[in-house]
């Protein structure tokens, strides 16, 4: 059998300990068996294995209902399926660098937020002293006496802060920002090239992207929740 081979069943035939099986797939009367081993990490795997073994028996049957259009039921997929089980770590590497990937993305575009907002607050602020400067200068008609009462009070205010104080501690803060989005955009490229080589290795293994949507209908038909 090649491996688009629509099946009609694969059959897990079990040892009399049911520790062990052969599996075996079926099309028109034809037998071929594909894998063999323990049987545990595919009862692990496999809820519709799971409730057929709670019954007893020696054997379990993959088979699609009659209500699906089961195109996606062949002789690759469930080779797939047995090389997913063996080595799970090769797809699920892909998934789990992709999702760290959109988690920093989200983490960049939430600093960059903060920068624009920091550096519009300091522009608003900026204008804002230039226009009170501004107006100052047209209106103002103190005298000397009067302006040097002014700054006398301002020197004795008790809650007065230090321009410099402040200056440091917002330079401090964008400092810091920047710094953690180069250590975010470093850690994504790490990730980026790490994402390539999952790939690849997906690709090597047989999990090219056209194979996934078969997939993804064999773990919701037969509850293979991990492959998921």
């Amino acid at each position: 059998m090649n491996s688009s081979t629509r099946l009609d069943s694969a059959v897990f035939q079990l040892t009399p300990t049911r520790t062990r099986f052969d599996l075996v797939i079926n099309v028109n009367g034809k037998k071929e068996k594909i894998a063999s081993g323990l049987l545990n990490p595919f009862l692990s795997h496999l809820k519709a294995a799971q409730d057929q073994m709670a019954k007893g028996g020696y054997s379990i049957v993959l088979e699609p209902d009659g209500t699906r259009d089961a195109t996606w039921f062949t002789k690759g997929t469930v080779e797939r399926f047995v090389r997913f089980v063996s080595t799970p770590e090769i797809l699920e590497r892909v998934y789990t660098t992709e999702s760290e990937i959109l988690q920093i993305e989200e983490a960049i575009a939430s600093q960059g937020n903060n920068c624009i907002g920091i550096i519009t607050a300091e522009e608003n602020q900026v204008k804002h002293v230039e226009n009170t400067e501004g107006t100052s200068e047209r209106t103002s008609r103190k005298t000397v006496q009067d302006t040097n009462e002014e700054r006398a009070i301002v020197l004795y205010k008790p809650d007065a802060e230090p321009p410099a104080a402040n200056g440091s501690t917002t330079a401090s803060e964008e400092n810091s920002k920047v710094h953690l989005l180069k250590v975010l955009e470093s850690r994504k490229s790490v990730l980026q090239k790490e994402q390539g080589m999952a790939f690849a290795r997906a690709v090597a293994a047989g999990f090219d992207i056209d194979n996934i949507p078969a997939l993804v209908s064999f773990a919701e038909c037969f509850g293979a929740s991990r492959l998921m």
